[in-house]
């Protein structure tokens, strides 16, 4: 993946949330890398990029996160 184009989503399989992100960008056909979140000891990184909610799903594109899986989806 070419570094314009990075694209790590902060994961939790069971999460239906999530699901629904992964569901949208397999249909749009966009690679990216997953980060499995443990949500009982959240991550460095979900929280800087998350900092107001803390939940998951969060999509980082090129370092600037999108987070709520429906904002993800649009």
């Amino acid at each position: 993946m070419a570094q314009a184009d990075q694209l790590l989503l902060l994961d939790l399989h069971p999460s239906p949330f999530a699901a629904r992100v992964r569901i949208a960008l397999a249909e749009k056909g966009l690679k990216y890398e997953s980060k499995e979140e443990d949500l009982s000891n959240k991550s460095p990184l979900l929280l800087k990029m998350n900092p107001v909610q803390k939940q998951i799903p969060v999509l980082i594109h090129n370092g600037r996160p999108i987070c709520e899986s429906m904002s993800i989806v649009e």
